[in-house]
């Protein structure tokens, strides 16, 4: 019975590797469809004809035919979630969700699906542009969600909120400069966050001129 059971349930390894290869093949077929006829041109039926799944096997990896093209949005804000509530509390919130994206960034680096295009092209279209920005607020309103319930905020207390949407604003940041730079990801990455940890409460200030030579 034992060696029955073991046989008819994958390894966890097996069942992780299965799905990346579902993605990919959904991934690539959109990218196909995408170069023969535009992004207008393709449906979610046809790539998962294509992909040789079924349409439910689609939205089980994919919300929309616009997230094909954007990549992985949920599984990111899952890891800073995770971050959040398994975080030291002796740290900052930020030290755990800057080390979570340290850890991520070797994944991050590997090359775009043949096909593929680049963001100013995907940013042409209205319905790229608009999920996108749909994509980011979500992830302000789930990150806020879980800074407040990990410190025990008030559903009425700003900071959560605040904490929340500066930190998706750099990831934002960070996110647009790779994609133009590419080879600068890891220094971009510091550089936001180095500038988020600071703090911006002199950002911009001048210092006084001294006249009279004093």
């Amino acid at each position: 019975m034992q060696n029955g059971t073991a046989e008819e349930t994958p390894p966890s390894g097996l069942r992780e590797r299965k799905k990346q290869r579902t993605r990919r093949a959904i991934i690539e077929a959109a990218m196909q469809l995408y170069q023969e006829r535009g992004f207008e041109g393709v449906t979610i039926a046809e790539i998962a004809r294509l992909a040789d799944v079924s349409p439910r096997t689609f939205f089980s990896y994919f919300e929309s035919k616009d997230d094909v093209f954007l990549g992985r949005g949920d599984e990111r804000l899952e890891l800073l979630v995770e971050a959040i509530r398994e975080r030291d509390h002796r740290q900052p919130i930020l030290v755990a969700l800057r080390r979570a994206l340290q850890g991520e960034l070797p994944a991050a680096r590997q090359p775009r699906p043949p096909g593929m295009p680049d963001l100013p092209e995907l940013l042409r279209h209205p319905a790229i542009a608009n999920r996108l920005r749909e994509r980011w607020n979500r992830w302000e309103d789930v990150l806020a969600e879980a800074i407040a319930a990990d410190v025990g905020a008030a559903a009425s207390d700003p900071e959560p909120r605040v904490v929340a949407a500066a930190l998706t604003g750099a990831i934002r940041v960070a996110a647009a400069a790779a994609w133009e730079q590419p080879g600068r990801r890891q220094q971009i990455a510091e550089r936001v966050f180095d500038f988020l940890a600071g703090g911006f409460s002199s950002y911009g200030a001048k210092p006084a001129s001294r006249r009279g030579g004093i």
